[in-house]
């Protein structure tokens, strides 16, 4: 049995949760709700602790992030932190991460930010019709609010046909404007542009 709760008021919430029969408690939700569901809880209120595994899922609007574990720290301040283990996956309406350990931070019931860390993490753009922008780096930041995604460690970036190396990756996913080694770096950036082919010459050599 999968337990949801609202999380701005999981303390008081899980009272209920225990004392409900059966276990279940569904909380009503709104588009804005911050809302997390597993098939396990383990809360400890004196510490304002709470873990949660099996199937976990934060969502928010259309925002989610799937692992196996999760543990969240102080969960009746206005700025909590989460901690996502294990086939950790985050979708946004802009992005799409994928890594096996993640923290996020919630403010005010928002998800603000994201850090996702993995061999490697792996970012994806959400939504580019016409060509692919994904990276792949050791971490990978993400800020909800302004929708730049910061790439360090051994990062790969591709913007569907050319890509590119470097310590440290900053990409505006809005703008759709890339920095690479903004700050300098001792390593030299490294790109390859892929030559472009005409129709004419794929439709022959598809012909063949």
């Amino acid at each position: 049995m999968r337990t949801l709760i609202d999380m701005p008021r999981w303390g008081g919430l899980l009272l209920l949760l225990f004392a409900a029969p059966g276990g279940a408690l569904q909380a009503p939700s709104l588009d804005a709700d911050f809302v997390w569901s597993a098939d396990v809880v383990n809360s400890d209120f004196r510490n304002n602790t709470l873990d949660i595994s099996g199937n976990v899922r934060v969502t928010q609007g259309p925002k989610f992030i799937e692992a196996q574990t999760a543990r969240a720290r102080n969960g009746q301040a206005e700025k909590q932190q989460w901690t996502f283990e294990k086939d950790v996956h985050i979708r946004t309406e802009e992005a799409d991460l994928k890594s096996n350990l993640a923290t996020a931070a919630v403010v005010n019931g928002q998800i603000a930010n994201a850090r996702i860390e993995g061999s490697p993490a792996r970012f994806e753009q959400v939504g580019t019709d016409d060509r692919q922008v994904r990276g792949r780096a050791g971490v990978i930041e993400y800020d909800f609010d302004t929708g730049v995604v910061k790439l360090t460690n051994q990062v790969w970036f591709s913007n569907g046909k050319d890509e590119f190396r470097g310590d440290v990756v900053i990409y505006n996913i809005r703008d759709e404007r890339v920095q690479i080694n903004p700050g300098g770096s001792s390593n030299r950036v490294r790109g390859i542009i892929r030559p472009r082919q005409d129709k004419a010459s794929n439709n022959t050599e598809g012909g063949a």
